[in-house]
């Protein structure tokens, strides 16, 4: 959002209001950003508004002399990820600012900050439920690697049972065993064990 809004003022075109959040669990705690330009700040008859979501893209709106009046909303075509370079978007959103046309361009770079908002992301996500960050996850995971801690499991598929299978899985974590079920040949798991 900074970035963006940063390679918009460098344009000179700031929009008038920003807006920053995220959809409810509902709709997968996802982020979104609104950027909008009233009719004083475009070239235009009405204004404009920049929509993005991470897992969407970018969209925009033409509308009315009230920002409420939508009269177009539709995907920027220009954007070929979800997670443009900040001087892209700010070069398609001059072009939409002076001459409300979307210009004739293609960008396919994604921002080099792309990773770092996707895994802050997710990590909101995550605590949202109560989980740790994965970057928590996975320094715990190779400081276990290291210090030759951890579970190693193989499983032969070929050979070894499902139930097997789950048991050497519960050992392994830590888990109580049950006692094996032996299955009679031909039998299933809904009808009773072998005697």
């Amino acid at each position: 959002m900074r970035a963006v809004d940063d390679a918009l003022a460098t344009r000179g075109i700031p929009p008038g209001s920003v807006r920053a959040s995220y959809t409810g669990r509902d709709q997968g705690l996802t982020s979104y950003m609104w950027l909008t330009w009233d009719v004083s700040r475009t070239g235009g008859s009405g204004g404009l508004r920049l929509h993005w979501t991470e897992r969407q893209g970018w969209y925009y709106a033409l509308i009315g002399m009230s920002p409420q009046d939508v009269l177009l909303y539709t995907v920027l075509l220009p954007f070929r990820t979800f997670f443009s370079r900040p001087q892209d978007v700010a070069e398609v959103a001059e072009h939409l600012v002076r001459t409300m046309r979307v210009p004739d361009v293609e960008h396919h770079a994604e921002w080099d900050g792309a990773r770092e908002v996707r895994s802050a992301a997710s990590d909101f996500r995550r605590a949202v439920f109560g989980l740790a960050p994965m970057g928590q996850l996975a320094g715990e995971s190779e400081a276990k690697a290291e210090s030759g801690e951890g579970v190693q499991l193989t499983i032969d598929t070929r050979a070894d049972t499902f139930e097997r299978a789950i048991a050497a899985e519960r050992a392994a974590y830590g888990h109580s065993i049950p006692a094996p079920v032996d299955w009679a040949e031909g039998a299933t798991p809904n009808s009773p064990p072998a005697t």
